[in-house]
């Protein structure tokens, strides 16, 4: 995570549980929400400060199309989301 991307943006994983190794290499908090097709959050991260980084665990996530991103303030306007795949 930096300002204002995730890298990669696109992550593909199987259903179930998941864990995401969030790792901030911005110099401002961010953090990883996601959010199902309907526009309901599923799953959100601890707020991962500058420089640190934090073991996302979901434990259970269905197949489908979701779409990440980071809820501080501006930060998914200024283009930090992606698309995750559950098959």
């Amino acid at each position: 995570m930096t300002e204002f991307k995730f890298d990669p943006s696109t992550i593909s994983v199987p259903s179930g549980k998941v864990v995401f190794f969030l790792v901030n290499a911005g110099t401002s908090s961010h953090d990883m929400t996601i959010r199902d097709s309907s526009g309901a959050t599923i799953a959100h991260s601890d707020l991962v400060s500058a420089g640190d980084s934090f073991v996302f665990t979901v434990d259970s996530i269905a197949a489908g199309t979701y779409t990440f991103f980071c809820s501080q303030p501006g930060h998914e306007a200024s283009g930090m989301k992606g698309s995750l795949t559950v098959s």
